[in-house]
């Protein structure tokens, strides 16, 4: 989600500069990758750009390579400082960003933004936003949206210039700076878990790669070489940037390459990689059918194969892509583009930020994180329709009625008997919404933010814990 009332295009206010006395951190606030909390006096001499994000956002998560690539090319002349504005109440949460810190490797420090005290002195109305102040915590410019580094990098050129021709530069002091260490643990932020006769296949997405265990646990092949990047071949060289969704074929394993904006197929009797969509670029509103490989993507998230087809829920977005496996042409089959929680037919529905997938009996459920629902489309009449969920800003914890529900962020979803299993991931909750009664109630709840499940007869199989160190805490077999 980018902002309120506004569309995605990304917009710059150039400020004119002009004195203040910096951040006011909100007293008492969760920091992140510092020994100690750090104040406006700390900054004084130095350029900083404030990242006012929220953890799910995947317009925020757009902008990390951005941001990561301005630390490398300023070193310590620019200081990034993440502020964390929750829009869900989850996001609050030290271990929630504990999660999202690990998840994209991120070494700057991050403060969360109790009470939106900072969104409110720097005028923030947009996820993501990035406020570049100067040397004597003047706000030099304001920059909203996606692809804002260009922007950025040429503003920061000119106000360093400035600043060391007035002398006003000084970074020599020493900042409490102190990045988490990454865990040691055989998975990293695993993100989605597919079942087949053989193969418990699990998105190691900490790890850049895949990881299949069988149904018992025992690892049997690890795919990739944990090194990020994108690379096809045999399992121990191929890289991968932060796969998430997965979907088997008969002898193939389909992986969403979500940060390389890839579809990837992994040969189940060779292990060996190659790339089947997306030529690598990110781009949005890609309208027609295309030659798979010739298309860019835009953060490809949940997988769901369906007989000849695969199904993508493409949550950069906000839409459902379809590749036919025969053809090798792919294509949006549902929504507009525009984020929302919009009914109707296909072409014409939105949806908001669409990461999960599931399918019976010709229809495709889809789990909407940002409007906090679950959708349905038709894959006859292709018509969508809500299932559970009202809005952008509907959230919450509540059984009962389909229509009065409430989830916080829902992720993942699996599909028997009946039931829609879903990963209500910002709740740490797995919940079940019967179709035949359209009721939902909880299974069980105290996770840690599962983004993924999949029906491992006659249990559910899902990745409630961050960090896992053994199989017994990394899937969760859960009696229905």
């Amino acid at each position: 989600m980018l902002v309120i009332l506004a569309s995605i295009l990304a917009l710059t206010l150039i400020a004119r500069p002009a004195m203040a006395d910096g951040p006011n951190f909100p007293t008492g606030a969760p920091w992140f990758n510092v020994s100690q909390p750090l104040t406006a006096a700390d900054l004084k001499g130095r350029l900083v750009l404030l990242d006012f994000f929220t953890p799910g956002c995947i317009n925020c998560i757009h902008t990390l390579p951005g941001t990561a690539r301005l630390e490398r090319e300023f070193g310590g002349s620019l200081l990034v400082i993440g502020v964390n504005s929750p829009k869900f109440k989850a996001s609050q949460g030290v271990s929630a960003i504990d999660g999202f810190i690990r998840r994209y490797n991120l070494h700057h420090p991050i403060v969360t933004d109790k009470d939106m005290r900072l969104w409110r002195q720097y005028g923030v109305f947009a996820w993501p936003t990035f406020v570049l102040l100067g040397t004597n915590g003047e706000v030099v410019g304001k920059f909203i949206g996606e692809g804002r580094y260009g922007q950025i990098r040429k503003a920061a050129i000119q106000t360093l210039a400035k600043a060391r021709h007035d002398g006003t530069l000084n970074t020599t002091s020493v900042l409490p700076l102190k990045p988490m260490p990454m865990p040691d643990t055989p998975l990293l932020q695993p993100g989605k878990v597919a079942v087949d006769a053989r193969y418990v296949a699990v998105s190691d997405s900490g790890h850049n790669r895949v990881v299949l265990f069988n149904h018992q646990g025992k690892t049997l092949q690890v795919i990739g070489s944990g090194q990020l990047g994108v690379a096809d071949g045999e399992a121990a060289r191929a890289r991968f940037n932060g796969p998430q969704g997965l979907a088997f074929d008969d002898d193939a394993l389909y992986v969403a390459d979500t940060g390389n904006q890839l579809i990837r197929r992994i040969d189940l009797k060779t292990f060996a990689v190659t790339t089947v969509a997306g030529d690598g670029r990110q781009e949005y509103g890609v309208v027609g059918i295309h030659q798979a490989r010739a298309v860019p993507l835009n953060s490809p998230w949940g997988l769901e194969r369906v007989g000849d087809e695969l199904y993508i829920a493409m949550a950069g977005d906000h839409q459902i892509w379809k590749l036919d496996l025969r053809t090798q042409r792919i294509g949006p089959v549902a929504g507009s583009g525009a984020e929302g929680i919009a009914d109707g037919p296909a072409a014409q529905a939105s949806f908001a930020q669409s990461s999960g997938l599931a399918y019976h009996d010709g229809q495709l459920y889809v789990a909407d994180p940002e409007s906090s629902a679950v959708r349905i489309v038709d894959l006859a009449d292709m018509h969508v329709r809500t299932l559970i969920g009202r809005g952008l800003f509907d959230f919450g914890l509540r059984n009962g009625p389909a229509a009065s529900a409430l989830l916080q962020h829902d992720q993942g979803l699996a599909y028997e008997d009946g039931k829609l299993y879903i990963t209500d991931t910002f709740n740490d909750a797995i919940r079940t919404l019967s179709l035949a009664t359209q009721t939902v109630s909880t299974l069980t709840i105290g996770l840690a933010q599962p983004g993924g499940l999949a029906i491992l007869a006659p249990t559910v199989c899902l990745w409630p814990i961050p960090t896992p160190i053994s199989w017994s805490r990394s899937i969760l077999k859960m009696a229905k």
